[in-house]
């Protein structure tokens, strides 16, 4: 078996949060960057949140608090709420609203 580097613990209450903007409104996350461009963050969304532009990249996420609905280029919309899975594969044109506070673990 191959390895790539090493396996390590991430101490989320350790990390600051960073602002990240979008949509015309800022979120915050918590990010780690594990391996080959790949993470594992904490994502605070503002009611405010509006993705203005579709994104293609993958996601892998489950929603901790408040609600988030999924917009899909050619694609009926999802809304995952509280205690949700969500899985969007790359290429999959996609973008996030919400319109309370919503909390993501997201791997990408």
């Amino acid at each position: 078996m191959k390895t790539h580097g090493k396996a390590e613990l991430v101490d989320f209450p350790s990390l600051a949060w960073a602002v990240v903007e979008g949509g015309g409104a800022a979120g915050r996350t918590k990010m780690k960057v594990v391996e080959d461009g790949r993470s594992v963050r904490i994502l605070e969304l503002s009611p405010k949140w509006n993705e203005p532009d579709w994104c293609i990249r993958a996601h892998a996420g489950y929603v901790t608090s408040g609600k988030l609905r999924l917009e899909f280029a050619g694609q009926a919309p999802m809304e995952a709420r509280r205690g949700t899975g969500f899985w969007i594969p790359s290429g999959c044109a996609h973008k996030a609203t919400c319109n309370r506070t919503t909390t993501l673990f997201l791997v990408d």
